[in-house]
């Protein structure tokens, strides 16, 4: 068989696990997936409720990738918590901020604010300015995430996205006014950074897993268990096909 060929063959069985592990979890008396501790994400509940507690809003970073880029996953990841995260946070006195360097990204978050507020019958309360355009490059993103915190009476940052080591300016603008900041990117340099930096790190593919974890809807869970069930039958043939080939089978 063709690379091309083996390529189809395990995107259709993905497609395949993952339409039928989102039906599973999504049954009605389906029983709770029990997923993996990450502490990042459990600390999010109470990032919201200090933010609606005390009528400070939730600083949301997208980062600076780019839609229609390498960096799509890792934006889409980001708008799917934002949607989650936003949901809770719009009840605070001021609306959730959202900041990119991206303007496609930028209407594509206002879309979810508008979404959110939609759902909640409080169509009135979204402000299209919640969401902007920050800096259009690493450099001046970054020195903008070091005031935002502190100009817009921020109670927690979050930054799930694209993003490179200017990521650090964020989680430096809140520790100067005590807010806590939740931080992840798809960056190998930037996560080393942010383990350090960042008051609840999000690692390696941790970033993607978000939407199960926050929302826990059925499409989320589903993806999340098809891509356990892909990573082990991947890592199975490799295995069986090392040995294979050390026994001379072909």
């Amino acid at each position: 068989m063709t690379t091309q060929l083996w390529g189809l063959i395990t995107l259709l069985a993905f497609m395949l696990l993952l339409l039928g592990l989102t039906f599973w979890a999504g049954r009605k008396g389906a029983r709770p997936r029990v997923l993996r501790r990450i502490a990042a994400y459990q600390s999010l509940p109470a990032t919201v409720g200090t933010a609606v507690e005390t009528g400070k809003r939730l600083h949301f970073s997208l980062g600076t990738g780019a839609i229609g880029d390498t960096d799509t996953a890792a934006m889409v990841a980001g708008l799917v918590v934002l949607d989650q995260v936003s949901a809770a946070a719009a009840m605070s006195d001021r609306p959730p901020i959202v900041t990119t360097s991206d303007g496609t990204a930028m209407l594509l978050a206002q879309d979810v604010l508008r979404n959110v507020y939609a759902r909640q019958n409080a169509l009135a309360r979204y402000e299209p300015e919640a969401a902007q355009v920050v800096g259009q490059t690493p450099t001046a993103y970054g020195a903008a995430q070091t005031i935002l915190p502190r100009d817009e009476a921020v109670a927690g940052a979050l930054l799930l996205g694209a993003v490179g080591t200017e990521a650090v300016l964020l989680t430096e603008g809140g520790r100067r006014v005590g807010v806590t900041t939740l931080a992840g990117s798809d960056n190998l340099t930037a996560q080393a950074a942010l383990f350090a930096a960042a008051d609840h790190p999000v690692i390696g593919e941790d970033l993607f897993a978000g939407g199960a974890y926050v929302g826990g809807r059925p499409e989320h869970l589903g993806s999340l268990a098809a891509q356990d069930v892909m990573r082990l039958l991947i890592g199975a043939a490799i295995l069986l096909g090392v040995l294979a080939k050390t026994l001379g089978l072909f």
